[in-house]
């Protein structure tokens, strides 16, 4: 492929999906039936029946199906292989998108399984029409976020219609999709700013107004398609700089807001990071400053797009073993029997604690995944911990981690885990109980009781491998490791 910052290259044009009219009824149609679907879950809801509103397909969820083709197919069979490796993929996507939270980052491709018969696209067993048809709720307290879901209802039928049409060339075209940072999310960070809170946010990352980039390419050869991502911080690439950047490819926009926007799909002939390097170029040539993946760099920067990938592959396998850490976590709780709407935050707050452990060790990462503050008492932590005042580092690392911004649930608060006190005789005692080997991570879960004695008294010590329970109340202990690609 020609080198992305060539001096040369000309912007190829793009179409939105609904300016071809053999496909935009059709789209329309789908849209239609999706709001359709939020009424009739907002309508149960009023008459008082909540379990009727459909759940969306979460990290939870795949665990859930993990266990099931484990009873259904046995553990080595290929269809626990697949699931299983989807919800690996879950939890790698999710810690990486946590650590890089306020900074770029690229996401390599995931590829869909077409099923000839059903008409669907599979992600790992699951069928990425039931998950968007899934994610269809009623919100009443946010319409941008509910018209979001419609949108990505939308986006996942509009490849499937743009294969139908067959006089695409489908290898050499991808299906672009734009999803700023909502304003609503905006809003509520800019109020939480002045009080201290952090709410979820709905997984936007406000700090940043971050958005994510999303193409999906064919593979003619197979059916199937494949789906890349990145993210980018949307200080200099805003809303108008993006309508500027998509002007220059042909496509007037001017009047559409960013959830029309996002409901847009755009048909493309260029590389995602091409694109980028656009966007790129347009913001700085607007703000009269040097622009590179969303970021602003020192005059004279060199704008290496060529390595991106190579660069993020590289740094998301430094994060393998937490990614296999919230694995363990997320059976755990499935087979808990964990309430799913609970589920979500005990999993940030996991993820959360795995990661502060982390920017413990580094003061640069710790600000860039959180903040100065957090920062700045981390390194205090440290520092009381080398003079041995351990229970004041520890009584003050659980000061910083609740004050720490969350990946999008938590906040100034307990989310389920808390720190445990491993220091003095009684933390030897503890650490014995446990199984503990250096370097576990170890958490007391306020949240579920043990299912001997009934005692929210379970304390946790993880490591990429195991998992291991252990109750002060009763005391039960149950241990369970992972090896190969299989759980138990």
């Amino acid at each position: 492929m020609q080198a992305l910052h060539s001096e040369t290259k000309e912007q190829k044009p793009y179409i939105l999906a609904d300016a071809l009219p053999e496909i935009a009824q059709a789209r329309q149609d789908v849209r239609q039936d999706a709001w359709l679907r939020v009424e009739q879950a907002r309508q149960a809801v009023r008459q008082g029946s909540p379990e009727l509103r459909p759940l969306q397909i979460d990290a939870l969820s795949t665990a859930e199906f993990v266990i099931h083709t484990a009873e259904t197919f046995g553990e080595d069979s290929p269809e626990h292989k697949e699931s299983f490796a989807g919800l690996m993929l879950d939890c790698r996507r999710l810690v990486a998108e946590w650590y890089r939270k306020k900074k770029p980052e690229y996401f390599e491709p995931s590829r869909h399984f077409f099923d000839a018969e059903t008409g669907d696209f599979f992600s790992h067993g699951l069928s990425i029409r039931q998950m968007t048809e899934n994610a269809l709720t009623a919100i009443d307290d946010n319409a941008e976020e509910e018209a979001r879901r419609v949108n990505e209802r939308v986006e996942e039928a509009t490849p499937l219609l743009v294969k139908k049409l067959g006089w695409f060339a489908l290898e050499s075209i991808g299906i672009r999709t734009i999803s700023e940072c909502t304003d609503t999310a905006i809003a509520e960070y800019q109020e939480d700013s002045t009080t201290g809170q952090h709410r979820g946010y709905n997984g936007y990352v406000p700090e940043i107004e971050k958005l994510m980039i999303r193409d999906i390419t064919f593979d003619e050869s197979t059916g199937d398609r494949l789906e890349e991502q990145i993210g980018l911080p949307g200080i200099y690439i805003t809303h108008d700089i993006i309508k500027r950047a998509l002007s220059r490819c042909d496509i007037d926009v001017t009047d559409m807001d960013k959830t029309q926007l996002h409901g847009s799909q755009l048909i493309v002939e260029d590389d995602l990071l091409e694109f980028v390097e656009l966007l790129d170029t347009v913001a700085s040539e607007e703000w009269c400053t040097n622009v590179f993946m969303g970021e602003e760099v020192p005059a004279g920067f060199e704008k290496d797009y060529d390595s991106i990938r190579t660069e993020a592959k590289a740094r998301q396998e430094q994060l393998a073993d937490q990614a296999n850490m919230t694995a363990l976590y997320i059976m755990d709780l499935a087979r808990a029997g964990t309430d799913k709407r609970r589920a979500p935050q005990l999993v940030e707050s996991f993820v959360k604690a795995l990661l502060l452990d982390i920017a413990k060790k580094d003061s640069a990462v710790a600000e860039e995944i959180f903040d100065k503050r957090t920062a700045d008492g981390l390194r205090q932590v440290s520092y009381l911990e080398s003079v041995g005042r351990f229970e004041e580092a520890l009584a003050l690392q659980v000061s910083v981690e609740k004050a720490a911004p969350g990946g999008g649930y938590c906040g100034a608060g307990s989310c389920g885990l808390e720190r445990v006190n491993l220091s003095g005789e009684e933390g030897e005692k503890l650490k014995k109980a446990l199984g503990y080997e250096a370097g576990d991570t170890v958490l007391k879960d306020t949240e579920r009781p043990c299912k001997e004695c009934g005692k929210k008294t379970i304390i946790y010590a993880f490591n990429k491998n195991k998992v291991n329970k252990y109750c002060t109340s009763c005391p039960a202990f149950t241990s369970e490791r992972k090896s190969g690609g299989k759980l138990g």
